[in-house]
């Protein structure tokens, strides 16, 4: 049998096909598979054509997938439409919240709690019983999020807008976004925004890598920002805490998303915060498309 795992997020989809050594023999990678945005055909269309393109030539008949799709058990018209999805698409198939199959890559199947942040946040925890609760991922129509990519790019907008009128002082951020977006004027942020990039939730997300910039060079607001986003990632953490019943101290918490190859910016001060709640912050195994893997190979 080969397992094919599928990590789908709000800015890309990656596909993992494994052999029964465990061995990762072909990968795909193609844009995010966020339902809100692509609707029922084509969230069919983009499984579909990733799974093709993974498995190639072998017999479909010999795979079983798992794929992790964003606000998988939120939205009830996903849930209905994945009933449709599923049986239509070419090989055996489970789906689960993207979160969970981070958690299986990060921390295989031991208790424990993984942070998930990427174009959006979220976390998920099982405890030594089994029992699984989740934390966070309320999007940013409720501005929720907090932590994400999405949130730090929001961070930085609102920060340059009071820099704009000198409720802040001015910091090396005002200058990267003037050039980043070519204004000729800082007031003309607003248009930008709304008539060019229209908000998308992608191009909000994609402000964060300037975050992460400006921080490594040492610009206290962005530094403020990863410690604010280090805070909220703290907090999914411990209402997962709060949540479920872990007998065994420190609790495991891993990480996955995007946000993270920020390093320490945001290692570290949340490793501080979660030490506070004895809890410990521990690098991932694997990577979240290996996790859905690792779940693909439970399927009977």
């Amino acid at each position: 049998m080969y397992y094919l795992g599928i990590d789908g997020g709000g800015t890309k989809t990656a596909f993992a096909l494994m052999n029964e050594e465990r061995e990762i023999i072909a990968t795909y990678e193609t844009t995010g598979c966020y339902y809100a945005t692509l609707g029922k055909e084509g969230l069919f269309q983009h499984l579909d054509k990733g799974i093709k393109a993974c498995v190639g030539s072998i017999d479909f008949s010999e795979v079983v997938a798992c794929a992790g799709i964003p606000i998988y058990g939120e939205s009830e018209s996903l849930m209905e439409a994945l009933k449709e999805i599923g049986p239509r698409l070419p090989v055996k198939i489970i789906f689960v919240n993207d979160v969970e199959v981070g958690y299986y890559g990060a921390l295989g199947f031991q208790p424990g709690i993984n942070i998930v942040s990427g174009t959006g946040s979220i976390a998920i925890g099982f405890d030594e019983a089994g029992n699984v609760a989740r934390s966070g991922g309320y999007g940013p129509e409720l501005e929720g999020d907090e932590g994400s990519a999405h949130y730090i790019g929001r961070k930085l907008i609102y920060h340059f807008t009071r820099q704009v009128d000198l409720r802040e002082t001015r910091t090396l951020l005002y200058d990267a976004v003037m050039q980043h977006f070519d204004l000729k004027k800082d007031i003309y942020i607003m248009g930008h925004l709304l008539e060019e990039d229209r908000l998308q939730r992608d191009k909000i997300a994609s402000l964060s890598k300037l975050v992460t910039e400006l921080a490594t060079k040492g610009d206290p607001t962005c530094l403020q920002i990863f410690d604010q986003a280090a805070a909220e990632l703290d907090l999914l953490a411990v209402g997962l805490m709060r949540q479920l019943a872990f007998q065994n101290k420190p609790i495991q918490v891993s990480y996955s998303g995007g946000v993270f190859q920020s390093g320490d910016l945001i290692l570290k001060p949340l490793m501080k915060r979660l030490e506070t709640h004895d809890m410990e912050l521990v690098a991932p195994l694997h990577i979240p498309v290996y996790g859905a893997c690792l779940k693909a190979t439970t399927i009977k």
